[in-house]
C-alpha cells in the first residue's frame, strides 16, 4: 500500500514572520508609510535597464498593515503581534486576527516575508 506523507503540523499563531531581504520599510510623511521591494529577479532588471523602469517597486500601507510590519520588525509572533494590534487600535482592529492573517497571506504570496519557525519570548 502507499503511504501518504506525514506533513508536520505546524501552528501559526507561534510562527514568527519576517521581513524578506529585499523589503524594507520606509516612513514618507507622518502618516504615510510604504513597503520598498527592490526589484532583483533578471526579467525585472532587463525592464529597469532597457524600459525604464523604476528600480524599487513602494506599496503605500494602510495604518494596521503598517503597525504589523513594525511589529515584526521586533520578531514578535502572529499572535503577539494580533494582540498588539487589538491594544493599540482598540475596537477599530477588530477582527484583528483574521485581519492580519489575510494580509500576511498577501506578502507570502509575493514572497515578501519569510517564516521562522521558533516562538520568540
Amino acid at each position: 500500500m502507499l503511504r501518504k506523507r506525514q506533513s508536520k503540523k505546524r501552528n501559526l499563531l507561534t510562527m514568527v514572520p519576517l521581513l524578506e531581504r529585499r523589503v524594507t520599510l520606509e516612513q514618507g510623511s507622518a502618516e504615510t508609510t510604504f513597503l520598498v521591494i527592490q526589484r532583483t529577479n533578471f526579467v525585472e532588471r532587463m525592464t529597469i535597464r532597457y524600459f525604464k523602469q523604476p528600480s524599487v517597486r513602494k506599496i503605500k500601507l494602510d495604518k494596521f498593515g503598517a503597525f504589523a510590519i513594525k511589529q515584526m520588525e521586533y520578531k514578535c509572533n502572529v499572535n503577539q503581534i494580533s494582540e498588539a494590534m487589538s491594544e493599540h487600535f482598540g475596537e477599530e482592529a477588530e477582527p484583528s486576527l483574521p485581519r492580519l492573517m489575510k494580509f500576511l497571506e498577501i506578502l507570502e504570496v509575493h514572497e515578501w516575508i519569510v517564516w521562522d519557525e521558533e516562538e520568540q519570548n
